[in-house]
Protein backbone atom coordinates (compact mmCIF):
# COMPACT_ATOMS: atom_id res chain seq x y z
CA UNK A 1 0.00 0.00 0.00
CA UNK A 2 1.23 3.23 -0.72
CA UNK A 3 -0.05 4.73 2.56
CA UNK A 4 -0.57 3.08 5.77
CA UNK A 5 -3.76 4.99 6.66
CA UNK A 6 -5.52 5.02 3.52
CA UNK A 7 -6.24 2.75 0.29
CA UNK A 8 -6.93 3.28 -3.47
CA UNK A 9 -9.73 1.68 -4.95
CA UNK A 10 -8.07 -0.72 -6.54
CA UNK A 11 -5.98 -2.07 -2.94
CA UNK A 12 -10.17 -1.95 -1.96
CA UNK A 13 -10.81 -4.41 -4.84
CA UNK A 14 -8.29 -6.43 -4.33
CA UNK A 15 -9.09 -7.05 -0.61
CA UNK A 16 -12.48 -7.52 -1.71
CA UNK A 17 -11.75 -10.36 -3.86
CA UNK A 18 -9.84 -11.77 -1.27
CA UNK A 19 -12.10 -11.57 1.82
CA UNK A 20 -9.58 -9.74 3.62
CA UNK A 21 -12.19 -6.81 4.60
CA UNK A 22 -12.94 -7.53 8.03
CA UNK A 23 -15.01 -4.61 9.31
CA UNK A 24 -16.21 -1.50 7.28
CA UNK A 25 -17.21 1.22 9.03
CA UNK A 26 -19.53 3.89 6.55
CA UNK A 27 -20.19 7.14 7.76
CA UNK A 28 -22.73 8.48 5.17
CA UNK A 29 -26.37 9.19 6.23
CA UNK A 30 -29.16 6.08 6.47
CA UNK A 31 -30.21 6.51 3.21
CA UNK A 32 -27.40 6.86 1.08
CA UNK A 33 -26.04 3.64 2.48
CA UNK A 34 -29.53 1.61 1.74
CA UNK A 35 -29.49 2.53 -1.69
CA UNK A 36 -25.78 1.93 -2.61
CA UNK A 37 -23.09 0.12 -0.11
CA UNK A 38 -20.04 -1.69 -0.52
CA UNK A 39 -20.29 -5.30 -1.19
CA UNK A 40 -18.06 -8.13 -0.93
CA UNK A 41 -17.39 -11.65 -2.44
CA UNK A 42 -18.38 -12.49 1.32
CA UNK A 43 -20.44 -11.03 3.47
CA UNK A 44 -18.15 -9.13 6.12
CA UNK A 45 -19.39 -6.83 9.30
CA UNK A 46 -20.61 -3.45 8.66
CA UNK A 47 -21.52 -0.59 10.74
CA UNK A 48 -23.27 2.39 9.13
CA UNK A 49 -23.06 5.51 11.49
CA UNK A 50 -23.53 8.90 10.05
CA UNK A 51 -20.44 11.17 10.79
CA UNK A 52 -22.53 13.71 12.79
CA UNK A 53 -23.78 11.23 15.29
CA UNK A 54 -19.70 9.94 15.39
CA UNK A 55 -17.57 12.94 15.47
CA UNK A 56 -17.43 14.51 18.67
CA UNK A 57 -19.06 11.93 20.56
CA UNK A 58 -17.08 8.99 19.41
CA UNK A 59 -16.79 7.91 23.23
CA UNK A 60 -20.29 6.92 22.70
CA UNK A 61 -19.59 4.54 20.19
CA UNK A 62 -16.51 3.32 21.08
CA UNK A 63 -17.75 -0.88 22.00
CA UNK A 64 -19.45 -1.02 18.61
CA UNK A 65 -16.30 -1.02 17.04
CA UNK A 66 -13.92 -4.80 17.73
CA UNK A 67 -10.20 -4.51 18.68
CA UNK A 68 -8.99 -7.68 17.07
CA UNK A 69 -10.05 -6.29 13.39
CA UNK A 70 -9.23 -3.90 10.54
CA UNK A 71 -11.46 -1.05 10.40
CA UNK A 72 -11.88 0.45 6.77
CA UNK A 73 -13.60 3.64 7.37
CA UNK A 74 -16.00 5.20 3.77
CA UNK A 75 -17.78 8.15 3.27
CA UNK A 76 -18.74 10.37 0.34
CA UNK A 77 -15.91 11.93 -0.31
CA UNK A 78 -12.99 10.51 1.72
CA UNK A 79 -12.48 13.19 4.21
CA UNK A 80 -14.53 12.53 7.07
CA UNK A 81 -13.63 8.99 6.50
CA UNK A 82 -9.83 10.09 7.39
CA UNK A 83 -10.60 11.39 10.24
CA UNK A 84 -12.40 8.65 11.38
CA UNK A 85 -9.97 6.45 10.68
CA UNK A 86 -7.84 9.09 12.98
CA UNK A 87 -10.08 8.81 16.00
CA UNK A 88 -10.15 5.07 15.68
CA UNK A 89 -6.42 5.09 15.74
CA UNK A 90 -5.85 7.66 18.58
CA UNK A 91 -7.91 5.21 20.56
CA UNK A 92 -6.07 2.14 19.70
CA UNK A 93 -7.63 0.65 17.02
CA UNK A 94 -6.59 -0.16 13.63
CA UNK A 95 -8.06 1.73 11.22
CA UNK A 96 -7.69 3.04 7.67
CA UNK A 97 -9.58 5.05 5.23
CA UNK A 98 -10.57 4.99 0.97
CA UNK A 99 -9.34 7.26 -0.73
CA UNK A 100 -11.75 9.63 -1.91
CA UNK A 101 -14.56 7.70 -0.47
CA UNK A 102 -17.44 6.60 -2.19
CA UNK A 103 -16.82 9.26 -5.49
CA UNK A 104 -13.15 7.14 -6.27
CA UNK A 105 -14.91 4.26 -5.76
CA UNK A 106 -17.79 4.82 -8.25
CA UNK A 107 -15.45 5.56 -11.08
CA UNK A 108 -13.08 2.04 -10.45
CA UNK A 109 -13.00 0.85 -13.00
CA UNK A 110 -11.24 -3.01 -14.12
CA UNK A 111 -10.39 -4.50 -17.61
CA UNK A 112 -10.26 -8.29 -18.43
CA UNK A 113 -9.69 -10.19 -21.06
CA UNK A 114 -12.81 -12.58 -22.36
CA UNK A 115 -10.79 -14.27 -25.27
CA UNK A 116 -8.19 -14.17 -27.36
CA UNK A 117 -9.71 -15.03 -30.65
CA UNK A 118 -12.08 -12.93 -31.04
CA UNK A 119 -10.25 -10.83 -28.95
CA UNK A 120 -12.83 -9.79 -26.22
CA UNK A 121 -12.00 -6.98 -23.27
CA UNK A 122 -14.76 -6.99 -20.40
CA UNK A 123 -14.57 -2.96 -18.94
CA UNK A 124 -16.19 -3.59 -16.28
CA UNK A 125 -17.62 -0.22 -13.54
CA UNK A 126 -17.43 -2.24 -9.82
CA UNK A 127 -19.36 0.06 -8.08
CA UNK A 128 -22.20 0.42 -10.46
CA UNK A 129 -22.28 -2.80 -11.53
CA UNK A 130 -21.91 -1.17 -15.75
CA UNK A 131 -19.93 -3.33 -17.79
CA UNK A 132 -18.73 -2.31 -21.78
CA UNK A 133 -16.78 -4.17 -24.41
CA UNK A 134 -14.09 -3.48 -26.99
CA UNK A 135 -13.77 -5.98 -29.43
CA UNK A 136 -10.98 -5.80 -31.77
CA UNK A 137 -9.45 -7.47 -34.94
CA UNK A 138 -6.47 -6.56 -37.08
CA UNK A 139 -6.07 -2.88 -36.17
CA UNK A 140 -9.98 -2.74 -36.23
CA UNK A 141 -12.55 -2.02 -33.08
CA UNK A 142 -15.97 -1.93 -31.72
CA UNK A 143 -17.32 -0.82 -28.44
CA UNK A 144 -20.50 -2.26 -26.62
CA UNK A 145 -22.06 0.15 -24.07
CA UNK A 146 -19.33 3.14 -23.71
CA UNK A 147 -19.03 4.46 -20.25
CA UNK A 148 -19.13 7.48 -19.52
CA UNK A 149 -15.88 7.95 -18.64
CA UNK A 150 -14.73 7.64 -22.04
CA UNK A 151 -10.61 7.78 -21.09
CA UNK A 152 -10.97 4.05 -20.12
CA UNK A 153 -12.11 3.10 -23.42
CA UNK A 154 -9.71 5.46 -25.53
CA UNK A 155 -6.33 4.60 -23.44
CA UNK A 156 -7.54 0.41 -23.79
CA UNK A 157 -7.82 1.48 -27.66
CA UNK A 158 -4.42 3.16 -27.41
CA UNK A 159 -2.71 0.05 -25.56
CA UNK A 160 -3.81 -1.88 -28.00
CA UNK A 161 -3.16 0.27 -30.78
CA UNK A 162 -6.47 -0.09 -32.30
CA UNK A 163 -8.90 1.76 -34.15
CA UNK A 164 -12.53 2.32 -32.82
CA UNK A 165 -14.59 2.29 -35.74
CA UNK A 166 -18.30 1.77 -34.17
CA UNK A 167 -19.54 2.33 -31.14
CA UNK A 168 -23.01 0.57 -30.31
CA UNK A 169 -25.41 0.74 -27.89
CA UNK A 170 -27.47 -1.84 -26.31
CA UNK A 171 -30.64 0.15 -25.58
CA UNK A 172 -31.03 3.94 -23.99
CA UNK A 173 -29.59 3.42 -20.71
CA UNK A 174 -31.58 4.94 -17.37
CA UNK A 175 -29.77 3.66 -14.68
CA UNK A 176 -26.11 5.74 -15.91
CA UNK A 177 -25.24 7.57 -18.44
CA UNK A 178 -23.76 6.56 -21.55
CA UNK A 179 -20.51 7.49 -23.19
CA UNK A 180 -21.27 6.16 -26.42
CA UNK A 181 -21.86 9.09 -28.58
CA UNK A 182 -19.11 11.16 -26.81
CA UNK A 183 -16.58 8.26 -27.83
CA UNK A 184 -17.62 7.97 -31.58
CA UNK A 185 -16.89 11.98 -31.64
CA UNK A 186 -14.08 11.78 -29.76
CA UNK A 187 -12.01 8.95 -32.31
CA UNK A 188 -14.02 9.37 -35.35
CA UNK A 189 -16.39 6.00 -35.02
CA UNK A 190 -19.84 5.94 -36.20
CA UNK A 191 -22.54 5.69 -33.21
CA UNK A 192 -25.44 3.33 -33.30
CA UNK A 193 -28.69 3.09 -31.69
CA UNK A 194 -32.37 1.70 -31.94
CA UNK A 195 -34.55 4.26 -33.22
CA UNK A 196 -37.18 2.65 -30.89
CA UNK A 197 -35.52 3.99 -28.13
CA UNK A 198 -34.28 7.66 -29.77
CA UNK A 199 -37.97 9.23 -29.94
CA UNK A 200 -36.59 13.16 -29.61
CA UNK A 201 -33.28 12.65 -29.44
CA UNK A 202 -30.98 15.36 -29.94
CA UNK A 203 -28.23 13.90 -31.19
CA UNK A 204 -26.94 11.80 -34.13
CA UNK A 205 -26.70 8.43 -34.49
CA UNK A 206 -26.72 5.56 -37.18
CA UNK A 207 -30.11 3.10 -36.82
CA UNK A 208 -29.56 -0.06 -35.87
CA UNK A 209 -31.90 -3.00 -37.89
CA UNK A 210 -32.69 -6.47 -36.67
CA UNK A 211 -29.84 -8.56 -39.22
CA UNK A 212 -27.80 -5.91 -39.91
CA UNK A 213 -24.50 -6.97 -39.80
CA UNK A 214 -21.45 -4.66 -38.62
CA UNK A 215 -17.78 -5.68 -39.57
CA UNK A 216 -14.65 -5.22 -38.78
CA UNK A 217 -10.89 -6.55 -38.83
CA UNK A 218 -12.05 -10.47 -39.52
CA UNK A 219 -15.28 -9.85 -37.33
CA UNK A 220 -19.21 -10.01 -37.54
CA UNK A 221 -21.41 -8.60 -35.30
CA UNK A 222 -25.12 -9.73 -35.79
CA UNK A 223 -27.74 -7.37 -34.84
CA UNK A 224 -30.87 -8.79 -32.92
CA UNK A 225 -33.84 -6.99 -31.78
CA UNK A 226 -34.42 -8.20 -28.59
CA UNK A 227 -37.15 -5.67 -27.49
CA UNK A 228 -38.67 -6.12 -23.77
CA UNK A 229 -36.24 -4.46 -21.15
CA UNK A 230 -36.55 -1.05 -23.62
CA UNK A 231 -38.72 -1.33 -26.91
CA UNK A 232 -34.97 -0.84 -28.72
CA UNK A 233 -33.12 -3.11 -27.14
CA UNK A 234 -30.52 -4.82 -29.03
CA UNK A 235 -28.12 -7.78 -28.37
CA UNK A 236 -25.35 -8.31 -30.87
CA UNK A 237 -24.08 -11.81 -31.77
CA UNK A 238 -20.44 -12.21 -32.44
CA UNK A 239 -19.08 -14.63 -35.23
CA UNK A 240 -21.90 -17.07 -33.93
CA UNK A 241 -20.53 -17.61 -30.50
CA UNK A 242 -20.82 -14.78 -28.05
CA UNK A 243 -24.09 -12.99 -27.47
CA UNK A 244 -24.08 -9.29 -26.05
CA UNK A 245 -27.01 -9.23 -24.95
CA UNK A 246 -27.40 -5.68 -22.98
CA UNK A 247 -29.53 -5.99 -20.22
CA UNK A 248 -32.18 -8.07 -21.60
CA UNK A 249 -30.31 -10.95 -20.02
CA UNK A 250 -27.80 -10.77 -17.34
CA UNK A 251 -25.97 -13.71 -15.22
CA UNK A 252 -28.81 -13.87 -12.51
CA UNK A 253 -31.41 -11.82 -13.28
CA UNK A 254 -33.56 -10.33 -16.48
CA UNK A 255 -33.38 -7.30 -17.43
CA UNK A 256 -36.99 -5.31 -16.06
CA UNK A 257 -39.44 -4.15 -18.74
CA UNK A 258 -40.74 -1.11 -16.57
CA UNK A 259 -38.48 1.42 -16.33
CA UNK A 260 -40.61 3.45 -19.33
CA UNK A 261 -44.18 3.12 -17.37
CA UNK A 262 -45.26 0.54 -19.78
CA UNK A 263 -44.95 -2.89 -17.73
CA UNK A 264 -47.79 -4.91 -19.51
CA UNK A 265 -47.05 -3.55 -22.93
CA UNK A 266 -42.58 -3.96 -22.76
CA UNK A 267 -43.83 -7.32 -20.58
CA UNK A 268 -45.08 -8.58 -23.98
CA UNK A 269 -42.24 -7.82 -25.65
CA UNK A 270 -39.66 -9.29 -23.12
CA UNK A 271 -41.68 -12.89 -23.27
CA UNK A 272 -41.34 -12.69 -27.73
CA UNK A 273 -37.85 -11.77 -27.22
CA UNK A 274 -36.69 -14.69 -24.46
CA UNK A 275 -39.10 -17.49 -26.49
CA UNK A 276 -39.08 -16.40 -29.96
CA UNK A 277 -36.34 -14.27 -30.64
CA UNK A 278 -33.81 -15.87 -28.86
CA UNK A 279 -35.48 -19.50 -29.53
CA UNK A 280 -32.85 -20.18 -32.08
CA UNK A 281 -29.81 -19.65 -30.06
CA UNK A 282 -28.22 -23.35 -28.44
CA UNK A 283 -28.08 -23.73 -24.69
CA UNK A 284 -23.94 -23.05 -25.18
CA UNK A 285 -23.62 -19.21 -26.14
CA UNK A 286 -21.79 -17.41 -24.45
CA UNK A 287 -23.67 -14.43 -22.80
CA UNK A 288 -21.88 -11.35 -22.32
CA UNK A 289 -24.10 -8.74 -20.04
CA UNK A 290 -24.24 -5.23 -19.91
CA UNK A 291 -25.26 -4.89 -16.61
CA UNK A 292 -23.87 -7.14 -12.77
CA UNK A 293 -25.96 -6.69 -9.43
CA UNK A 294 -22.76 -7.66 -7.46
CA UNK A 295 -18.86 -8.85 -7.97
CA UNK A 296 -19.81 -11.88 -6.79
CA UNK A 297 -20.82 -12.30 -10.24
CA UNK A 298 -17.54 -12.25 -11.57
CA UNK A 299 -15.97 -15.95 -11.83
CA UNK A 300 -12.32 -17.10 -11.01
CA UNK A 301 -11.37 -15.20 -13.96
CA UNK A 302 -13.01 -11.96 -13.04
CA UNK A 303 -15.14 -12.59 -16.04
CA UNK A 304 -19.27 -11.95 -15.74
CA UNK A 305 -20.61 -14.19 -18.31
CA UNK A 306 -23.17 -17.24 -18.49
CA UNK A 307 -24.42 -19.15 -21.10
CA UNK A 308 -28.11 -19.26 -22.86
CA UNK A 309 -28.48 -23.20 -21.05
CA UNK A 310 -27.97 -21.74 -17.73
CA UNK A 311 -30.43 -18.73 -18.09
CA UNK A 312 -33.02 -20.95 -19.25
CA UNK A 313 -32.11 -23.21 -16.60
CA UNK A 314 -31.77 -20.52 -13.88
CA UNK A 315 -33.51 -17.13 -14.38
CA UNK A 316 -37.19 -17.27 -13.36
CA UNK A 317 -39.11 -15.74 -16.11
CA UNK A 318 -37.69 -18.36 -18.63
CA UNK A 319 -40.35 -20.75 -16.58
CA UNK A 320 -43.43 -18.95 -17.24
CA UNK A 321 -44.05 -19.59 -20.94
CA UNK A 322 -47.57 -18.46 -20.73
CA UNK A 323 -47.82 -15.00 -21.45
CA UNK A 324 -50.70 -14.09 -18.78
CA UNK A 325 -48.49 -15.80 -15.89
CA UNK A 326 -45.20 -14.11 -17.23
CA UNK A 327 -47.13 -10.98 -17.32
CA UNK A 328 -48.70 -11.55 -13.46
CA UNK A 329 -45.30 -12.42 -12.46
CA UNK A 330 -43.73 -9.37 -13.58
CA UNK A 331 -46.33 -7.22 -12.08
CA UNK A 332 -46.01 -9.01 -8.63
CA UNK A 333 -42.11 -8.34 -8.73
CA UNK A 334 -41.63 -4.74 -9.87
CA UNK A 335 -38.89 -2.66 -8.13
CA UNK A 336 -38.01 1.24 -7.21
CA UNK A 337 -38.02 3.38 -10.48
CA UNK A 338 -36.47 6.11 -9.29
CA UNK A 339 -37.11 9.52 -10.58
CA UNK A 340 -33.79 10.19 -11.49
CA UNK A 341 -33.79 7.20 -14.44
CA UNK A 342 -36.41 9.70 -16.47
CA UNK A 343 -33.54 12.30 -15.90
CA UNK A 344 -30.58 10.46 -16.70
CA UNK A 345 -32.49 8.85 -20.04
CA UNK A 346 -32.90 12.51 -21.62
CA UNK A 347 -29.66 13.03 -21.14
CA UNK A 348 -28.57 9.84 -22.96
CA UNK A 349 -30.71 11.01 -25.85
CA UNK A 350 -29.29 14.75 -25.78
CA UNK A 351 -31.97 16.69 -24.63
CA UNK A 352 -30.32 17.29 -20.99
CA UNK A 353 -26.50 18.93 -20.87
CA UNK A 354 -26.03 18.62 -16.83
CA UNK A 355 -22.57 19.49 -15.73
CA UNK A 356 -20.07 16.70 -14.16
CA UNK A 357 -21.16 17.44 -10.85
CA UNK A 358 -25.06 16.83 -11.56
CA UNK A 359 -23.87 14.09 -14.01
CA UNK A 360 -21.82 12.15 -10.60
CA UNK A 361 -25.52 13.09 -8.60
CA UNK A 362 -27.86 11.33 -11.27
CA UNK A 363 -25.51 8.40 -10.96
CA UNK A 364 -25.54 7.77 -7.52
CA UNK A 365 -26.66 4.36 -6.27
CA UNK A 366 -26.55 1.04 -7.65
CA UNK A 367 -28.45 -0.39 -10.68
CA UNK A 368 -32.18 -1.14 -10.58
CA UNK A 369 -31.86 -2.75 -14.32
CA UNK A 370 -32.91 -6.10 -13.19
CA UNK A 371 -35.81 -8.15 -12.15
CA UNK A 372 -36.06 -8.88 -8.47
CA UNK A 373 -35.87 -12.84 -7.51
CA UNK A 374 -39.38 -14.11 -7.77
CA UNK A 375 -40.18 -16.71 -5.26
CA UNK A 376 -42.78 -19.61 -5.48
Amino acid sequence: MSDSTAISPEELKKMLDTSSVEFLFDLRNADDFKSWHIEGKREFETLNLPQEDFIGEEDRHLGRFPKDKKILTICAHGDAAAYAADLLRSHGLRALSLKGGMDTWSEYYEVDKVSSDPAIYQVYRVAKGCISYLISSRGQAVVIDAPRHIGQIRTLAESLKVKITDVLDTHLHADHISGGHDLAEAVGALYHLNTADAGGAAISFQQLADGQKVTFGSCVLEVIHSPGHTPGSTSFLLNGTYLFTGDTIMKTSIGRPDLGGLADEWSALLHDTLFRRFARFSDDIVILPSHASSVREQDDERIIRTTMGEARRDRDLFQLKDRGAFARRIRESLLENPDRYQDIRKVNLGVMLPDEEKRKELEIGKNLCGMAKVQG
